[in-house]
């Protein structure tokens, strides 16, 4: 028997797991995300997430996605692991941990989480390039934030979910532009402070109610669109699950940003799951 929680930050869920004890290679865990994150005939989440020891941080987190890939790193998903590990006692309300995208740093106020982002270099990023997708053409912005992010602006929230997972997969998949592909983000803006984002994300391979990283790349495309000569500001990020707090701080020469991420974290359940599903 495996012991797990399922957590959930706006929407974006995940199974949680403690390997510090080096239970579950590498292996393993790709696999159980296959088959437990699968809708309807296992627990079902968009992802597991797994804590193991670290030598330079409190601990480390690794993340699954759905499709058994290993990600870099996940915005709600560093909420979700940063109160898993306050509220099992293995770090404190301020904490730091290591993934595979560098250190994050995070303040715990359950049910928030205060998510350090770090400094997003926007030196190789790209803002208003046209690209075209389904015979639409989209103005569309590019960066990393820890995870490559394409954004894509609409004007109203015309599009069907359909067509935007078509446009998502197309588009995640345009390895000439983007040769470990993208995750794909959909803007509405409302105002200079508030927009509405929903991303398709790669690794889960359909639209998810939220994005921490989506939400942080949204947000920055949207300023430097909307307010280019703004140095500090904190925008209000709806996603269909809940809404994401991103507080950003632009360098004088607009080559990099300040980023940090809040919203509010939820313990769903605590149970076993049966090693059957190995």
């Amino acid at each position: 028997m495996i012991p797990f929680v399922k957590m959930q930050g706006n929407g974006n869920d995940f199974i949680v797991l403690d390997n510090r004890e080096r239970r579950f290679s590498t292996g393993e865990l790709s696999s159980m995300a296959l088959t437990q994150c699968a809708r309807r005939s296992a627990l079902g989440a968009d992802g597991i997430l797994v804590v193991e020891h670290s030598r330079e941080t409190e601990y480390t987190m690794r993340l699954f996605n759905a499709d058994g890939s290993e990600g870099e790193m996940c915005g709600n998903g560093a909420r979700c692991i940063a109160r898993y590990a306050f509220e099992k006692g293995i770090a404190g309300a301020e904490q730091t941990f290591s993934t595979l995208a560098g250190t994050m740093k995070a303040v715990v106020t359950p049910p928030f989480v205060d998510l350090d982002m770090g400094t997003v270099s926007l030196s190789d990023a790209w803002f208003s390039r046209s690209l075209q997708s389904r015979n639409r053409t989209f103005e569309t912005s590019f960066l990393l934030v820890g995870v490559p992010h394409l954004v894509l602006f609409l004007e109203d929230d015309a599009l069907a979910r359909e067509e935007k997972i078509e446009i998502g997969r197309e588009l995640r998949h345009a390895y000439a532009l983007f040769p470990k592909g993208a995750n794909v983000n959909f803007v509405v803006p409302k105002d200079e402070t508030h927009i509405f984002s929903v991303t398709y994300e790669r690794g889960v391979e359909d639209l998810t109610d939220s994005c921490g990283t989506g939400s942080t790349a949204s947000a920055v495309a949207w300023v430097l669109r909307s307010a280019p000569s703004c140095a500090e500001v904190s925008v209000e990020v709806r996603n269909p699950g809940g809404v994401n707090f991103v507080s950003l701080r632009f360098n004088p020469s607009r080559t990099s940003v300040k980023a940090s991420l809040k919203g509010k974290t939820v313990m769903v359940a605590e149970g076993r799951l049966f090693d059957e599903f190995l």
